[in-house]
């Protein structure tokens, strides 16, 4: 029975089945008000994150400039350090770049195969050594205890020497030292990402976002698995064995966060909240409404998967019951961070909360509009007129390059293109804004000059939908050959 299933996987989890929807924040400040203190010049600004802050899209850190940090950065008229990417499409491996490469051209396995080649020989090299004290300290891939633990030496130290894989390996370890490599005390210990923020603390630092929560639960859609974690999750080997956090083991790692952030002693710092992971088209909601809950599709399978082609019994998928648990998780880990600014602000301190988790559910058009069931704390987001069309689906175009779906997610079905990435530095900066941060160029954002920025929206790679139906024709040949689910 799905109710009891609901249950069970809610108690593991640690929180209560509800068909209740967590209502957005729209109010930074939670009602409480702080004494904030005179702004100064220049405006320090400094982010730690994952790949959401670091600017990782279509499956690759390429263009960190076009990352939400470095957009508000710019509108503010500051500096902002950060790594920048290099090569053809940055890695582990760029889809879009892929995409335009192998699909809708002659001969266009053998280019995709030399793009393989070309993206191993530049970026696995063992990594030199940077100078650059990066101001957006975010590592894609990282959960709260890597932001605790990690540093350019751990990155370094797990780097092998290249094999027979067809991506970049290590490739996450290689973009930490990226990141971090510059970041050292005067006698060349490395620091964490919030020991580095720290570093900037001591010089008098204006503002300091955190993002962070999504890898605590993303793996679940990326593996189609729910595996909750258990005694070992504060061991950095051990966890890789969990997709997704129950809320006691978040708690404890965001109490230990926020503790250090405290002790980080930036005017102001900024919280994200966790979007929901089963929105992004990473999965693909089938079999209509789930009966006990009609936000929620029956099943979520890979993107490429349709409704003549999907078999529950032989497709590796989550069911709607899990995924409701899933994001009855989130809703947990984001009322802890709700709960975190409220302590913080009851003892003086400036911290605000942006929720970027509503906006995310504000946008999700499968969910609310195609299975109708919108509840009335999600209205549609009120997307800028040069976004007008783009939306959460998995992106598509046709054999001509016409984009005939999506526009907000990238081709790696979880992480913001340019235009989305746009529309949370709009977010960020409307909540500085109201705090009273003063942008040289205003706060709010030229869109139709960022989507000009955005390849993949402006110029379509072609023939997207067409390969998406050959993998689905590819995975129901080779059904005999895996494991019976």
């Amino acid at each position: 029975m799905p109710e009891v299933e609901l249950e069970v996987l809610a108690r593991t989890l640690g929180v209560e089945p509800t068909t209740d929807v967590r209502p957005p924040v729209t109010d930074p400040t939670l009602g409480i008000p702080v004494e904030t203190r005179r702004e100064s010049r220049p405006h320090r600004f400094v982010t730690i994150g994952d790949s959401l802050t670091q600017g990782f899209a279509h499956y690759a850190v390429h263009d960190t400039s076009l990352s939400w940090p470095a957009i508000v950065a710019r509108q503010l008229g500051v500096p902002f350090a950060h790594p920048v990417g290099s090569g053809p499409g940055g890695y582990p491996l760029n889809l879009e770049f892929l995409a335009r490469r192998a699909l809708g051209r002659p001969l266009g396995l053998w280019h995709g195969l030399r793009y393989l080649f070309e993206v191993q020989r530049t970026y696995e090299k063992p990594p030199t050594s940077s100078a650059l004290r990066s101001q957006n300290l975010a590592v894609w891939g990282w959960d709260l205890r890597d932001h605790l633990e990690r540093t350019a030496d751990t990155e370094r130290a797990r780097i092998g020497k290249p094999g027979w894989s067809p991506l970049v390996e290590d490739a996450n370890e290689r973009s930490a030292v990226e990141v971090l490599d510059g970041s050292r005390q005067a006698d060349g210990k490395a620091r964490t990402t919030l020991a580095a923020a720290r570093d900037f603390g001591r010089d008098g630092l204006e503002t300091l976002a955190v993002w962070l929560g999504s890898n605590n639960a993303l793996r679940s859609v990326v593996q189609l698995g729910l595996v909750p974690s258990g005694d070992g999750f504060v061991d950095l080997r051990a966890k890789e064995d969990y997709t997704v956090w129950t809320v006691p083991h978040f708690r404890h790692e965001l109490d230990a966060l926020a503790a250090q952030v405290r002790s980080v002693g930036a005017d102001r710092v900024l919280w994200g909240t966790v979007p929901h992971v089963t929105i992004p088209p990473i999965t693909h909601g089938l079999g209509g409404s789930l009966a006990e809950n009609g936000r929620y599709f029956r099943w979520y399978a890979r993107p490429w998967k349709t409704e003549r082609s999907f078999d529950p019994d032989r497709d590796r998928h989550l069911s709607g019951v899990q995924c409701w648990a899933i994001d009855l998780a989130i809703d947990g880990y984001n009322r802890a961070i709700t709960e975190v600014v409220q302590r913080a602000r009851r003892d003086g301190l400036n911290w605000l909360l942006v929720d970027g988790g509503a906006v995310l559910d504000r946008l999700a058009v499968r969910r609310n509009d195609e299975l109708g069931a919108r509840p009335p704390e999600f209205p549609p987001y009120p997307l800028p007129p040069a976004l007008a069309g783009l939306d959460t689906r998995f992106p598509r175009t046709s054999a001509d390059g016409r984009l005939l779906g999506g526009g907000i997610i990238g081709l790696d079905g979880v992480h913001p293109t340019t235009s989305g990435y746009a529309v949370v530095a709009q977010e960020v900066a409307w909540a500085m804004a109201a705090d009273g941060v003063e942008f040289a160029h205003g706060p709010d954002l030229d869109f139709e000059a960022l989507r000009a920025r955005d390849s993949f929206v402006s110029d379509p790679p072609a023939g997207i939908d067409g390969f998406l139906r050959t993998l689905d024709r590819l995975d129901r040949l080779t059904r005999p050959f895996r494991a019976h689910q």
